[in-house]
């Protein structure tokens, strides 16, 4: 099988790719060059870097030669590839988080709420005359419905997608291991990011009368390279995985904890409970082997010609 991954975020891309490979397929991905955390460096080798003004072009050229194309965030590409090659393609549409959780609540849609064909393809011929863009939420139901298949990376995003399949993110097990050799460790850390409010969840810790001596470090500001990562985090004996955006708790998992549980740290999450053991659901074998299969399923709806004859109109 010929597979095109198309953008990354977090190495997801990157690990599917070397994981599918690993599996006789062959397997890349393409994104725009830029590596602040070192992440497409150390995976090299299952990764083309274009300049920006190139990405488009490429993608639409790397793209005659895969059976599959995986997109994981970039909605504009899905829809040059759906006016180059029309259903030809087999297109996966892959959320990771902020690319479709940072939507409104207003915007947010559902099963029970999305609107109807009929008054999609009404509204996008009423802005096309009065030359208006679309509203954010109509771009992403379009290309919802034009993907064969959608996947969220959480589980709190399949409510912002309708029809949408969980596919939880990989973690490379063999980049992040245990440390065999105990020594000693300091207590423990948090990262502060671009995204996270980092006061507020010292705040809920000491509220509920967890007092650990807890180090933040500021990934933003002092990045530190993916290759490094397992040997940075092994310095620590406790991860805290407490992250709130835009004033809510995540509950879920984040990367940096599945990578602090995969390498043998403890990890305190959401509900102050400290979880020990690295979930096998985040195991890179078995969720390629998962997504071997979804890349199978193709889009048959009856619904799904009239989406794509809503997107040929919204493109006259």
């Amino acid at each position: 099988m010929r597979i095109l991954h198309v953008w990354d975020q977090a190495g997801v891309a990157c690990i599917f790719a070397k994981f599918q490979i690993k599996n006789g397929h062959q397997s890349k991905v393409i994104r725009i060059e830029g590596d602040k955390y070192g992440i497409y460096q150390f995976y090299k080798d299952y990764v083309t870097n274009v300049q920006k003004d190139e990405f488009v072009d490429r993608c639409l050229e790397e793209a005659r030669g895969a059976e599959i194309i995986h997109i994981h965030g970039p909605i504009n590409i899905l829809f040059a590839l759906r006016r180059k090659f029309g259903r030809s393609k087999t297109i996966i549409l892959h959320y990771l988080g902020t690319d479709i959780r940072g939507l409104n609540p207003s915007e947010k849609q559902t099963t029970y709420d999305l609107p109807s064909i009929p008054s999609i393809i009404k509204d996008i011929i009423f802005k096309k005359i009065q030359g208006l863009p679309l509203p954010k939420d109509y771009i992403h139901i379009l290309a919802q419905n034009l993907a064969d298949l959608v996947l969220v990376a959480t589980p709190d995003l399949i409510q912002y997608v309708d029809r949408a399949v969980y596919l939880p993110i990989p973690v490379d097990t063999e980049h992040f291991v245990p440390d065999g050799i105990p020594e000693q460790k300091k207590c423990a850390l948090t990262f502060n990011t671009e995204v996270t409010d980092i006061s507020r969840a010292i705040d809920y810790c000491n509220k509920n009368n967890i007092h650990l001596d807890i180090e933040v470090y500021d990934r933003t500001r002092n990045p530190i390279m993916y290759s490094e990562m397992p040997a940075f985090l092994k310095r620590y004996q406790i991860y805290v995985d407490i992250r709130y955006i835009k004033q809510t708790i995540l509950k879920n998992l984040s990367s940096t904890a599945l990578q602090s549980l995969a390498s043998g740290l403890r990890v305190l999450d959401y509900q102050l409970k400290y979880r020990e053991i690295f979930p096998i659901e985040h195991d890179p074998v078995t969720l390629t082997r998962q997504l071997l299969k979804l890349y199978t399923v193709k889009n048959k709806r009856f619904s799904s010609y009239l989406w794509y004859l809503a997107f040929r109109v919204s493109r006259r």
